[in-house]
């Protein structure tokens, strides 16, 4: 009876801690740029970012904004953008693959754009690395810039010096991020890093797959993905990590039994019958005692467990969400307990497609995690989505039908940012008089049906007309659109307020110029 109380109280402690993450506030913003326009593409980034992207989304983030071939002006809205969500938000992680570049002991993101004749093209035509560690700052708790972004450049080689002691480096350069930022490099000062044999980098490969392990603090993630890194390069390449953390420690997925400490007074048994439990020694004389836990099956009530009965008990339907990025669709799952397969079709006709598994270990099944994660064609018409999973008794649960409709899950992707963003739909600029731009609405117009905006007024009078939605390119914005207006001189204010396309009105906000 006591190793049953002591279960209980273990799986009540992983319950509060899960609990605990869930009610932290994360977020992502993941960039993969392969297609540059003056030096040959990189195979590897875009697949690198889907990958990253899809292990957060696992672990747990509320929101993951994923750009794919971004341009100087898609990285700068994006990072206005993230900033207010960043200043919400508990973590906040921005993670870039592509090319990157040190000149003058500064560190540069090169956009797709970016053709880098002269280094004096570098600050309008990159993106410093203090731009992007400034839209993280306002994180309440942990702020993570990871650069997979030490590739061998083409631009350094071709690049005019127009002063000869500025120097344009191989690899990254050391920073030094202020307390509570880490700032993650692919490769260590000086060293470039590899984009692999594979489908995905070295470094993007160890970091996702090190992502979404139960249990592992990050400090020592960032080790692990080191170690990985070092022993799939022999040793040609090896990460780096600058900055410190305070003293909480910080899981992307939380601990699980297997990293619960015992609790106090209480013994466990080194084997778990299966009638009636016999005296066992202490838990110290039994090493193995998380090991020799009983089968999953035993674990769960009794209408779950493996019978005749079991497919009729009733189930908590799984929640899927969608999401839409340049590349196409991903449907983010989210089962009611632990499962050992997971698999889906369209329609009611066709094999049903496992998921496939993360090199992960699930440790309340003892198995590796299925991938809650399902590509979608970027053309994929409104259908039924079938989910099935099999639990961890091995009954076969579902399947489920989700309907999904692509311009329903666009509207709603849409409007779930814009409400994130709210603090960055206008900014002021003054250049030849006072601009107010809105292109942060732009990008995720496929959710408005009118926006109104007015000068100096708490209520909006007037209406900004806005390109159309674009269901097959949503996030463009059209090149001879002008995402501002013109306002007055002397114009200290701007009120707006969104009608969204099901009609219904935003909070109205005010901006101070």
């Amino acid at each position: 009876m006591r190793w049953r109380l002591a279960l209980l109280a273990v799986i009540v402690a992983g319950l509060a801690l899960a609990s605990t993450a869930q009610a932290e506030t994360r977020v992502a913003l993941v960039i993969g740029n392969s297609g540059y326009r003056a030096v040959p593409a990189l195979p590897n980034p875009r697949r690198d970012a889907g990958r990253v992207a899809a292990a957060l989304r696992s672990a747990g983030f509320q929101s993951v904004t994923v750009l794919d071939d971004a341009s100087r002006a898609d990285i700068i809205t994006a990072l206005n953008r993230f900033s207010d969500a960043a200043e919400r938000a508990d973590w906040a992680i921005v993670y870039y693959a592509g090319h990157g570049i040190e000149i003058g002991g500064a560190n540069y993101l090169i956009p797709v754009d970016a053709r880098l004749k002269s280094d004096r093209d570098i600050t309008d035509e990159a993106i410093p690395l203090d731009r992007v560690l400034q839209a993280i700052e306002a994180a309440h708790k942990l702020r993570v810039v990871v650069l997979d972004a030490c590739r061998d450049n083409p631009f350094a080689g071709s690049m005019r010096r127009t002063i000869a002691t500025r120097s344009v480096g191989r690899g990254l350069a050391q920073v030094e991020p202020e307390g509570g930022t880490l700032v993650a490099f692919a490769a260590k000062h000086g060293q470039t890093a590899l984009d692999g044999d594979g489908e995905n980098s070295p470094f993007a490969e160890a970091l996702a797959r090190r992502i979404v392990t139960p249990g592992v603090e990050i400090n020592k993630l960032f080790r692990l993905v080191r170690d990985d890194v070092m022993a799939s390069t022999g040793r040609r390449q090896e990460p780096f990590v600058y900055g410190s953390l305070p003293g909480e420690d910080f899981f992307f997925v939380g601990n699980s039994l297997a990293t619960q400490p015992a609790v106090a007074g209480t013994d466990l048994p080194a084997k778990l019958p299966s009638t009636s439990p016999a005296p066992t020694p202490p838990v110290a004389q039994k090493p193995a005692q998380v090991a020799a836990l009983p089968p999953a099956q035993d674990l769960l009530p009794p209408a779950r467990q493996s019978t005749p009965d079991a497919t009729n008990a009733p189930v908590n339907a799984p929640l899927v969400s969608f999401s839409r990025s340049n590349s196409g669709w991903s449907a983010t799952i989210s089962l009611p307990e632990p499962a050992i397969a997971i698999s889906w079709r369209l329609g009611d006709k066709g094999e049903y497609q496992e998921t496939g598994f993360l090199d992960v270990i699930d440790q309340r099944v003892g198995r590796r995690m299925p991938n809650p994660s399902i590509p979608l064609d970027i053309d994929t018409p409104a259908s039924t989505l079938n989910l099935r999973y099999v639990d961890a008794a091995g009954v076969t649960v579902g399947p489920f039908p989700i309907s999904f409709d692509p311009r329903a899950a666009l509207f709603k992707d849409q409007r779930k940012i814009i409400e994130m963003v709210a603090g960055s739909w206008l900014s002021f600029r003054d250049f030849n008089g006072v601009l107010l731009y809105y292109t942060a609405l732009v990008s995720y117009r496929c959710a408005i049906k009118e926006l109104r905006i007015g000068l100096d007024k708490a209520e909006p009078d007037r209406v900004i007309p806005l390109p159309p939605c674009d269901e097959a390119n949503p996030f463009a914005i059209p090149g001879n659109f002008t995402p501002y207006l013109k306002a007055p001189p002397g114009t200290r204010s701007a009120s707006a307020q969104i009608v969204y396309r099901d009609g219904t009105l935003s909070p109205l906000k005010m901006f101070r110029h």
